[in-house]
């Protein structure tokens, strides 16, 4: 993790474990001037697979956990299309299914190469986030080449990064006054579908509610900004039609 990243959480994990704040989903979104501006429209996205890690801290140091991070994957690539069918935008069947990439060495291929864009670009993100605004973020013209982006105005990337605290280290943490929740960081980012181009960037945070119940945790809050930025049918700029002369 990054030391900018780590500060972020940081500040947000003593937010988040000041009493009732646990229960609570501090979200922010940056968006391209071109979305902010209506220039863009999203009603139809195509998700890529969602990434997410978890690991165990306890009193004696940090654990893998595989398995479970398998699982948050799923789960929130689950919620994240959820919401994003709730904001009136329709998820497209990806083409980009295990099955199918084992079938398709040549786009097997191409996912690994955006997936390492967009990583590297991410790490970007999470230091500048409001570079999105100055529409500094792309992982270029070749997610035209996806299957799913012909009909797509926005490629998805879903990502989680989390830190579950085991019972003795939450007891020592309460004991000596530091971090005493498990926390977790959802990313979202909007692509547009044909250039390559970082739409939106969100950045959610929670503790605790993450691993049992993502979707508590992290779905209204993607409602609120789903609205914020007009995606969909939440509000989205339309076109005006020209009025006619009388």
């Amino acid at each position: 993790m990054s030391n900018s990243k780590f500060m972020i959480n940081a500040v947000m994990l003593a937010t988040l474990s000041a009493g009732a704040g646990v229960a609570a989903t501090p979200g922010s979104t940056y968006m391209n001037p071109r979305l902010a501006a209506g220039e863009v429209e999203i009603h139809k996205a195509c998700v890529m697979p969602a990434e997410a890690k978890l690991s165990k801290l306890g009193v004696k140091g940090h654990e893998g956990m595989a398995k479970e991070s398998e699982d948050w994957s799923s789960t929130l690539q689950a919620v994240a299309e959820a919401h994003l069918k709730a904001s009136g935008v329709e998820v497209l069947p990806s083409g980009m299914s295990e099955e199918e990439l084992s079938k398709n060495d040549e786009l097997q291929q191409l996912v690994v190469k955006l997936q390492g864009k967009y990583d590297a670009i991410s790490t970007q993100l999470e230091k500048h986030p409001k570079d999105t605004r100055k529409a500094r973020f792309t992982i270029g013209d070749e997610v035209a080449v996806l299957p799913c982006t012909a009909n797509a105005d926005t490629l998805v990337y879903v990502h989680g990064q989390g830190q579950v605290l085991t019972g003795g280290k939450k007891a020592l943490g309460i004991l000596v006054g530091r971090a005493s929740a498990s926390t977790a960081s959802m990313t979202m980012s909007l692509v547009d579908a044909k250039s390559g181009d970082i739409l939106a960037y969100m950045h959610l945070m929670n503790a605790d509610k993450f691993v049992n119940d993502s979707e508590k945790a992290y779905g209204g809050r993607l409602d609120k900004l789903f609205k914020q930025m007009k995606i969909g049918t939440t509000g989205q700029n339309q076109k005006k039609k020209p009025k006619k002369n009388a």
